[in-house]
């Protein structure tokens, strides 16, 4: 009899140290689902903000025309929007990631402007269906501070007309 319950004894402790055991497995995999959950809505909710309020300088909508020069072509594009930091680059063949080049802005009543720039995003490779301008996203780069300080006031010259218009 007294072997009947040393066995029944260890067969129940047996059975609460496996209850435990799923029980720890169940706890922690839940615990993982609802911290990747939240951190998954934390991710979603940072990338709701446009991706404008994220930009270090403010841009402005216009219709530069420009040309591109490299050391081999010119091709003449568009700006369709332009900050100090960058601008956006209408064009049929955008050129490839962090490319280096040349870019004369014509500038509504100045002399045009040649800064340095680089490609910053291009979306070439997403289907014509989805894309209302083809183009890049360009970053200036080195440029002399004369160069910069002409670029911000012609911004600022654009942004002015903007406001009076709106009046």
């Amino acid at each position: 009899m007294e072997a009947k319950l040393i066995v029944n004894s260890i067969g129940i402790g047996g059975a609460i140290f496996v209850g435990m055991i799923l029980f720890w497995f169940v706890f922690v995999h839940l615990k993982k689902r609802m911290t990747s959950d939240q951190s998954a809505s934390e991710i979603s909710a940072s990338n709701k903000i446009a991706w404008e309020e994220r930009r270090r300088h403010p841009r402005i909508a216009i219709g530069w025309q420009a040309v591109i020069e490299q050391s081999d072509r010119r091709a003449a594009v568009q700006l369709k929007d332009i900050s100090l930091g960058g601008a956006f680059v209408v064009c049929g063949e955008p050129l490839a990631l962090y490319q280096r080049f040349k870019i004369s802005i014509n500038i509504p009543d100045q002399e045009p402007l040649a800064l340095n720039a680089e490609v910053a995003w291009s979306n070439a490779n997403v289907p014509r269906d989805k894309v209302v301008n083809r183009g890049m996203g360009i970053r200036f780069i080195q440029n002399e501070a004369q160069d910069r300080r002409r670029l911000q006031d012609a911004i600022a010259v654009a942004f002015e007309k903007t406001e009076a218009e709106k009046k």
